[in-house]
């Protein structure tokens, strides 16, 4: 019993393999990244009218496909953006919602 569990200390345990976690953007900075750059789009003059939300997490890569409604005057707009694990946020499409 003593030579198996000093084989496991000396042997193996050098051997583990470290397993370190992945970065990742939380939703709640993913959501701030992808509203700034759907306001940067439209300047002073665009207001977030819904709570953006996160729509699916791309895997291995982590990323986060992130929507955010904007609203200008009377148009009102979703913008998708595709925020990466150091919470860059990049632009995909934009589509305009009826009334």
């Amino acid at each position: 019993m003593k030579l198996s569990g000093l084989f496991l200390i000396c042997f193996l345990l050098p051997y583990s393999v470290v397993v370190e976690a992945e970065p990742v953007c939380s939703d709640r900075d993913a959501i701030s990244a992808s509203n700034d750059k759907a306001l940067s789009y439209f300047g002073k003059q665009g207001e977030i009218f819904h709570v953006a939300r996160v729509l699916k997490v791309h895997h291995p890569s982590r990323h986060k496909e992130v929507a955010s409604y904007v609203k200008i005057r009377a148009k009102r707009y979703s913008i998708f953006t595709l925020v990466d694990v150091d919470c860059n946020a990049r632009f995909i499409k934009r589509t305009r919602q009826t009334n």
